[in-house]
């Protein structure tokens, strides 16, 4: 699922604007208070689910529960790009790609299918150097927004690729593309490139929030896009000396 077009690298390096930091705690904030809720209306869904014996409908609630626990995912990661401005706490280590590949694959498996895409992942064997909760944080958000944007009835794929002494985790969709005049904007906050029709609505802060996660873990992104054909994002990550998990 190679995509030619423009493209866009975005440094390790580069700063966060002082408007988004602020925006990103206030949201942070409000994320916390909308926690208790959707812990409520996690606990009813799974009740119900438990007790339902019509499989239609406890196919449903399987859904429900699953927007729910994704809902929540994205409020922790807010939280914690807020906490990152305010001074990064990273916990660099060994791990192996499949089992981060397995847990992307079991989150968003069912919100993929429920919108008539296919989500695929290779398995890889590589081991990579970073920090696990943040580095999930960069990919949960590059999966989602490949099937928000993705046509239904099409394919997003993730795998991954040595470059060098690094990896390049991949996520290739095939959406609408991305127009070339708004890669430079397309990571600040609210901006959606230009992608008006998704899947799913939202405010448009997925990457900014992997822009400075990856910031702060020192994690180059790449985006490739071509109008009417699809996108590729990737996290370049370093590679593991040895293969396996510390």
């Amino acid at each position: 699922m190679s995509v030619e077009g423009p493209s866009l690298s975005i440094s390790a390096g580069t700063a966060a604007e002082s408007a988004c930091a602020a925006m990103s705690r206030l949201l942070a904030v409000a994320g916390h208070d909308l926690k208790q809720p959707l812990h409520v209306a996690m606990w009813a869904i799974e009740r119900a689910l438990q007790r339902s014996r019509d499989p239609e409908v406890a196919a449903r609630l399987d859904i429900a529960a699953g927007a729910l626990h994704r809902l929540g995912s994205e409020l922790d990661d807010l939280a914690r790009s807020s906490q990152l401005l305010d001074g990064p706490s990273v916990t660099h280590r060994t791990m192996l790609l499949d089992p981060l590949l397995a847990e992307l694959a079991s989150h968003w498996q069912g919100y993929a299918k429920s919108y008539g895409i296919t989500l695929r992942f290779r398995r890889s064997s590589l081991a990579v150097v970073s920090d696990p909760a943040l580095l999930m944080t960069i990919l949960r958000n590059l999966v989602g927004n490949a099937i928000k944007y993705s046509r239904r009835g099409g394919t997003v794929l993730v795998g991954c690729r040595r470059v060098g002494r690094q990896v390049a985790i991949e996520v290739h969709d095939r959406g609408d593309g991305i127009p070339a005049s708004r890669l430079a904007t397309m990571f600040d906050a609210f901006d959606r490139a230009g992608r008006e029709h998704a899947q799913q609505p939202g405010l448009g802060l997925g990457l900014t929030i992997v822009r400075q996660t990856a910031q702060v873990l020192q994690h180059a992104i790449t985006v490739r896009s071509r109008e009417g054909v699809g996108s590729m994002f990737s996290v370049t990550v370093p590679r593991a000396s040895q293969e396996g998990a510390g």
